[in-house]
């Protein structure tokens, strides 16, 4: 009970009096962050529903969902961790324990993963952290170079580069995951089917897939979009139909998992095909797709970032990274910051991807320990 209490009163306090430090310093962490961002959009006005007005009503009611979240947890996690103790002896480690003790110790998963995690809370508290409005042009400050009241300078219009970076992660970010989300789908359906009843499924499937592979993807898409029109929803759309080659990976899943002897037994038993594919194939195929999401992230963000360099992706004003880069071509040779910057952005974010997915291609797979 008195644990309870001290996580009610700071989430992780209850872990510390009962010997889990490991457990309980993430917590106090996470509230003590999330406490000093309350106070930073408190302070700064930002804050709908309490000090700011309702148009940042998306970042406020994140973190308001995220201090809730972190306050209950704590002591949920408290009495889940008792029953795990206790299961713990009796059946031993499970398996995504043993994946988190992994990834815990691989220095670099945890960077990767901290990489990202900056980036996603630029994106999600972006009018807290931003130092001005990222469309608010000032002509007399045109093409700046980096000062303090300009860290990363100002564009052709005066617009504050760190304030259309720290904007333009939402794109990157939303557009790349949506649509990874979109691949994974499809992708993980197509491949699920095709692996499971192989004969024709899987020769149609597999086929209409390597058509799509050998056209280029970029002529491809710059075909559509030129034809639908550029914009968020045609970029996701085009991506989410036009990257599904996880298809082939989880095909490949599919077919050793199909021949394990429990799917076989559940075959016997008289299992439905659906129920066989939900509750035993799926769950032993996600590593290899949690794998491929996270790579995937990174390469659609790379896209998203062409095609708005090349001028089908999102439309300006909007802030987005290929877009500035765009912008910036003319301005080379007078003002680098106005290149340098998104271009360091994407590179940081992309490099975050690509580490965090193969840390976990080797924390998900023993055979590579």
């Amino acid at each position: 009970m008195v644990e309870t209490i001290l996580s009610l009163i700071l989430p992780g306090l209850g872990h510390l009096l009962r010997g889990e430090a490991r457990a309980g310093w993430p917590f106090i962490l996470a509230a003590l962050v999330h406490l000093g961002i309350f106070l930073v959009a408190l302070l700064r006005g930002k804050l709908a529903w309490v000090t700011g007005p309702g148009e940042y009503w998306f970042s406020s009611t994140v973190l308001y969902v995220i201090l809730f979240l972190i306050w209950a947890g704590a002591p949920l996690d408290l009495r889940r961790r008792s029953r795990r103790r206790r299961e713990r002896e009796e059946y031993g480690r499970g398996y995504w324990e043993i994946v988190r003790g992994r990834f815990i110790r691989d220095k670099k998963g945890l960077t990767g993963a901290t990489i990202l995690l900056v980036v996603l809370y630029l994106a999600l508290f972006a009018p807290f952290f931003s130092p001005y409005d990222p469309l608010r042009m000032d002509l007399k400050n045109f093409l700046s170079p980096p000062s303090r009241a300009h860290p990363f300078g100002t564009d052709n219009f005066g617009r504050d580069i760190l304030s259309r970076v720290i904007y333009g992660s939402r794109v990157a970010l939303g557009v790349g995951a949506a649509a990874t989300i979109f691949n994974m789908i499809l992708g993980g359906f197509l491949g699920l089917i095709a692996g499971y009843y192989r004969a024709a499924s899987d020769a149609v499937i597999m086929r209409v897939l390597e058509i799509i592979n050998s056209i280029p993807f970029l002529i491809l898409a710059l075909l559509v979009m030129s034809v639908f029109g550029s914009g968020i929803p045609q970029l996701i759309i085009v991506l989410g139909i036009f990257g599904i080659q996880p298809a082939r990976i989880i095909r490949s899943e599919v077919l050793s998992v199909r021949e394990e002897d429990y799917v076989m037994a559940g075959k016997a038993l008289g299992g439905s095909d659906l129920r066989i594919i939900l509750k035993h194939i799926l769950p032993n195929s996600i590593a290899s797709l949690m794998v491929v999401a996270t790579m995937q992230i990174g390469v659609n963000i790379i896209v998203i970032a062409g095609l708005s360099f090349l001028g089908f992706g999102v439309k300006p004003p909007t802030p987005s990274w290929g877009a500035m880069l765009e912008q910036a071509f003319e301005y080379m040779r007078v003002a680098w910051w106005m290149a340098v910057f998104p271009g360091l952005a994407i590179v940081l974010t992309v490099f975050g991807f690509n580490i965090l997915g193969d840390s976990l291609r080797d924390v998900l797979d023993p055979r590579l320990k």
